[in-house]
């Protein structure tokens, strides 16, 4: 049986190329970005479950954006070195870490998933983690950079999504096949083949439905998940589309835009998000 190049896979994925470098996007998105951080979330009290710190362990979280994770964990008590390649989403970070009063124990650091870790002096932390910002140009050297940082443990919560816009409901109501695989898969392949022995479990969580400026710039961006429908599955979707696409006449912000109106989808929805975990000593052993 031919061996998968799951690398290769990896690098023919959308969000490993195109987002990983959109600097634009992040900065601008930054003031807006998860404005609710300091409300309850289910989603960030399972992911400290299953990192499994002990008491005052350092913690570096890659991809921190405005402190989704690193505010939360550095009111537990952690020193958290909160890393993201956005200037903007670092300066938020640190206003909202001096408002919940935890501004002494982040320390941002501005940090690339695609430059040469090895020419930057980073300091390595007891467990090393990403949450869903795993989206990089090289899968195998952005899990060595990860181990690089990691003294103890390292933890990733990816999507398990097949395709960006990919809709489950959607996909149900057209008899459309899952096309490819998720990113949490490429990265349990490659862990794998390098007899790394990585265990996942999942983190079920409401799903926020995208919202969309206007009619067509859903329909366009749903079917990019469904670009090889029949005939009989694209009649499918339009008369879903038609169905349970509504219009909302109240303002609204989306990926940091502001809308006076957006469309959305009327199903509810819930996101499983894999969270894959390896000990340092298994690299070794």
């Amino acid at each position: 049986m031919k061996k998968i190049n799951w690398n290769e896979m990896w690098r023919g994925t959308e969000d490993s190329i195109e987002r990983s470098n959109n600097l634009d996007f992040w900065n601008d998105f930054a003031p807006r970005f998860g404005r609710n951080t300091e409300e309850k979330d289910p989603y960030i009290e399972t992911f400290y479950e299953y990192l499994e710190t002990a008491p005052e362990e350092t913690l570096f979280d890659m991809g921190c954006g405005p402190g989704t994770l690193a505010i939360p964990f550095a009111k537990k008590g952690h020193e958290v070195y909160a890393a993201d390649f956005s200037p903007e989403m670092l300066k938020h970070l640190m206003i909202r870490a001096e408002a919940a009063g935890v501004a002494d124990r982040i320390h941002p650091i501005e940090l690339n998933w695609n430059e040469d870790w090895s020419l930057r002096d980073l300091p390595q932390c007891d467990i090393a983690f990403s949450s869903r910002s795993f989206i990089s140009r090289d899968l195998t050297s952005s899990l060595e950079k990860l181990e690089s940082v990691a003294k103890r443990r390292v933890c990733i919560a990816a999507w398990d999504l097949p395709a960006s816009g990919y809709d489950r409901h959607v996909a149900k109501a057209i008899g459309y096949e899952r096309p490819g695989i998720g990113t949490h898969y490429m990265i349990m392949g490659e862990l794998m083949d390098r007899d790394v022995f990585p265990e996942m479990k999942y983190i079920y969580t409401p799903f926020r439905l995208d919202k969309y400026p206007s009619r067509e710039a859903a329909e366009e961006a749903l079917r990019k998940a469904f670009d090889h429908m029949t005939p009989e599955q694209e009649e499918r979707f339009r008369k879903y589309i038609e169905e349970h696409l509504k219009y909302h006449d109240e303002k609204a912000v989306f990926q940091g835009k502001d809308m006076d109106g957006y469309w959305q989808l009327d199903h509810n929805d819930n996101s499983s998000i894999a969270f894959i975990s390896w000990n340092m000593k298994s690299v070794y052993e």
